[in-house]
């Protein structure tokens, strides 16, 4: 007789976005984990990360038919938001910069001030990002208004559908030489961010972001929380 087992059943490492999604969209444990700059812990399930990427995804199709080939910058610090863009755009398959890039189609910044009128934004679009989970609009989060133009992502996310309307292409993961090591802490954005993260999920485990440097009692408690020290 087979011993009883009390463990379901095990499921395979997804190979592309959309199986991603589908393991985060089943898993209630927490999948991020936001250390912000005021002292305050963010914790976002599986369900509610894969949740704001499909609305992204939703938005993102809408206003800016993303795809293959396109050119995603991220400018913003490493909050759980500006993760939940990496991952909707990444599984559109467009490609996701940090830093700087001269060939973006949009960028997505908390510091929309500082790219209107920028020769640096040239022909792209942009969007506004605010950090907090139930900021009703970026005006309302940091009293900075937008002009009409400017997307405003925090505004807009919420209304969009929880389900996909239509399947997203096939889009596989990137490749990682080795399972990433979990928990996964980040204080900024690098080029390896995204197939770090996505490995990390890949594979069950939690995102650490955390806004500010490394070192300090802040980090020692983060630190301690996460169970690394």
């Amino acid at each position: 007789m087979a011993p009883l087992s009390l463990s379901g059943p095990t499921r395979s490492v997804p190979t592309d976005y959309s199986e991603l999604l589908d393991l985060l969209g089943s898993r209630p444990q927490p999948a991020v984990v936001f250390y912000s700059a005021d002292e305050s812990r963010v914790e976002l399930s599986g369900r509610v990360l894969a949740n704001w990427a499909v609305k992204l995804i939703g938005l993102l199709s809408e206003e800016y038919d993303l795809g293959e080939a396109d050119v995603v910058l991220l400018d913003s610090p490493a909050h759980w938001k500006a993760a939940a863009v990496l991952l909707a755009a990444s599984a559109m398959g467009a490609e996701v910069a940090v830093g700087s890039a001269d060939d973006a189609e949009v960028v997505i910044t908390d510091r929309p001030r500082d790219w209107i009128g920028s020769p640096q934004l040239g022909q792209a679009e942009l969007g506004a990002l605010s950090a907090g989970m139930l900021d009703a609009s970026f005006e309302a989060a940091t009293g900075e208004a937008l002009p009409a133009w400017v997307l405003d992502i925090s505004a807009e996310t919420p209304q969009q559908p929880d389900q996909l309307l239509a399947p997203l292409d096939p889009v596989s993961l990137p490749e990682t030489a080795q399972e990433a090591a979990s928990p996964l802490v980040l204080t900024d954005w690098q080029p390896d961010s995204v197939p770090a993260m996505v490995s990390t999920w890949a594979h069950g485990g939690v995102v650490v972001l955390f806004e500010g440097e490394a070192g300090g009692p802040r980090w020692e408690q983060m630190r301690r929380n996460e169970g690394l020290a």
